[in-house]
């Protein structure tokens, strides 16, 4: 029962399309280096819900008459514009600039109401992007996922795919980037007992840049892990992960990690999913050990407040310097007001950056941290297919670059 908690497929496609969303018209791709590390983009089976992903969703064009399709059509329209204090992310002379996002979508879902042992989920978005100082970066990019589940009695394997071009400015690359990144998998979970569970996933992971002075990622990770129901609050248990990546940059580097598993969840209030343990680390050059993290919470304190952490290591390589692999902690903590028309969430977030040389390198790199502070206000208005969103953002990155940004994001997101 701990092994994978499965939202009901309707919440489940709102999940998915809201995910897509956020990933598709952000303007401003901060980590989109670090994207390549997720081996769960979709967020498929998480265990720790978060309310933020959950949107209402508008009209449906609902399928299944005889010779049509059936399931149902989501469909909508996204509309934003960000005002950046530093466009290039550059310690001196920066630059702003404001720019414009038109977003359409369209998802469908196989199974709207839940419950089938076989559903599909596929959504497609493609994004104008409009720059008011930068025009010749002026461009149309698009993305799209699917997810196709079965569930049997004691089994429920997951496939999914996803494709994203990204635009916007990337910390590690040291300014404005475009590129796209793949990432497809398998999810297998097996009810072996009726306390006991195994869970196991392969995911593949690519991202590319479109510069010459930029180099991707590949990445391959690789899980096995077992959970035994201890109590109907707690689980624990233990698992293997293997993660292998390859870039030009850096060559081949190879982690094992045992971690130890704990999942709780108290009710409706409070979730924590933990896994920790030693991470053994290889590459052309060295052999290293250290921790692996990976932990989410979410505590509603009331029916209005609620709280949510996440800490998380990574390994990369960096895009835009020769011979470095940069392990990367990252940790995030921010409260959600529900209001009587409309949400407020603020919080931070805090990723330290180690670079750590390959072989020979002709550059000493200093470690970063980057620390960001955002405040966002969402509402209907009118009537629930048209809805305001706004964020305000403030970056303080130091190390190897030192500079500062501030960003405003304003956007409207109408269902049909």
């Amino acid at each position: 029962m701990f092994s994978d908690l499965k939202f009901p497929l309707r919440k489940g496609c709102f999940r998915v399309l809201a995910i897509l969303a956020c990933c598709c018209t952000s303007a401003v791709s901060q980590n989109f280096t670090l994207r390549v590390t997720d081996p769960n983009p979709l967020g498929i089976g998480n265990f720790v819900p978060d309310s933020s992903l959950l949107p209402q969703m508008g009209p449906s064009i609902e399928g299944g008459m005889e010779g049509g399709i059936k399931g149902a059509f989501f469909y909508g329209l996204a509309m934003s514009t960000t005002y950046d204090s530093n466009f290039n992310l550059a310690e001196d002379n920066e630059e702003s600039e404001v720019s414009a996002y038109l977003s359409p979508s369209l998802s469908y879902v196989s199974d709207p109401e839940g419950g089938a042992p076989v559903s599909l989920i596929v959504n497609y978005q493609p994004n104008f992007s409009v720059y008011y100082d930068n025009s010749d970066l002026n461009d149309f990019d698009q993305s799209a996922n699917a997810t196709l589940s079965l569930n049997g009695a004691r089994t429920n394997l997951d496939l999914f795919g996803t494709y994203s071009q990204l635009a916007g400015s990337d910390r590690l690359s040291g300014g404005f980037v475009t590129g796209s990144q793949f990432n497809g998998g398998v999810r297998f979970g097996r009810q072996i007992a009726a306390r006991t569970s195994l869970n196991a996933s392969a995911t593949l992971a690519q991202s590319t840049y479109d510069s010459d002075d930029l180099e991707g990622t590949r990445i391959f990770t690789g899980y096995f892990g077992g959970l035994w129901a201890a109590t109907p609050r707690l689980g624990v248990g233990s698992s293997v992960r293997y993660t292998r990546g390859d870039s030009d940059n850096s060559g081949i580097y190879e982690s094992w990690a045992l971690l130890a598993d704990a999942r709780y969840n108290l009710g409706e209030r409070i979730w924590l999913s933990a896994s920790v343990g030693p991470e053994f680390s290889s590459n052309e050059d060295s052999d290293s050990v250290s921790l692996a993290v990976d932990l989410s919470a979410r505590y509603v304190i009331n029916e209005r407040w609620s709280w949510r952490n996440s800490i998380r290591t990574a390994n990369v390589s960096a895009p835009s310097d020769a011979g470095y692999v940069v392990n990367n902690l990252a940790f995030n903590t921010g409260l959600d007001r529900k209001l009587l028309r409309g949400s407020l969430s603020g919080g931070l977030e805090f990723d330290y950056s180690d670079f750590e040389p390959v072989g020979a390198v002709f550059v000493d790199l200093e470690n970063e941290q980057n620390l960001s502070l955002f405040l966002s206000y969402n509402r209907p208005l009118f009537s629930e297919r048209l809805d305001f969103s706004s964020m305000i953002r403030y970056n303080l990155n130091d190390g190897e670059s030192d500079w500062r940004q501030f960003l405003v994001t304003l956007g409207l997101n109408v269902s049909f």
